[in-house]
């Protein structure tokens, strides 16, 4: 960007007629990966609203689901969330009868979080749901493509993970 104008340069291996592609920052796989992530996020709360859920309650289910054995403090850290985030999320998800809360009888500092059955059921559309939004997201793409974006953002991610919260 110059004086208020944005640089278009000659973009022949971006793959795309789309003005993005040419634009100087269509030539950033930063910037690029950045609006993929505001993509896929706006669709998965679109996805999810039906649910009465949004992206971050069904990454903290799912994250419950996997791991019963989990904290408030362990979901902070493995989501890159604010720890006061959490409780927010805990209590709506809570209000909503999808999982509960209690004093873990191991150490009294922590919660226990379960899942109910309403939360089980609850995930299980999620993911259906989430499963058909990402096949749609990722229509461009051949499966071996979609699997290689998965397999390359695993790759990135993995030494950096978890995020830290700001």
């Amino acid at each position: 960007m110059l004086d208020g104008t944005v640089l278009i340069v000659d973009a022949p291996n971006a793959g795309s007629d789309s003005p993005l592609a040419a634009a100087a920052l269509g030539q950033r796989t930063g910037y690029l990966l950045i609006k993929l992530g505001e993509l896929v996020l706006q669709v998965a709360e679109d996805t999810l609203v039906p649910l009465g859920l949004r992206a971050r309650h069904f990454n903290v289910m799912a994250m419950i689901a996997v791991d019963a054995s989990l904290s408030q403090q362990d979901l902070s850290s493995l989501l890159g969330l604010d720890p006061n985030i959490i409780v927010a999320l805990v209590d709506d998800l809570e209000g909503q009868q999808l999982l509960t809360r209690q004093r873990s009888p191991k150490d009294r500092r922590r919660y226990a979080l379960t899942l109910t059955q309403k939360g089980h059921d609850r995930l299980d559309e999620a993911h259906r749901l989430m499963h058909d939004a990402e096949h749609d997201l990722l229509a461009p793409l051949s499966q071996h493509e979609a699997t290689a974006l998965r397999d390359l953002a695993t790759r990135v991610l993995g030494p950096r993970w978890p995020l830290r919260h700001r």
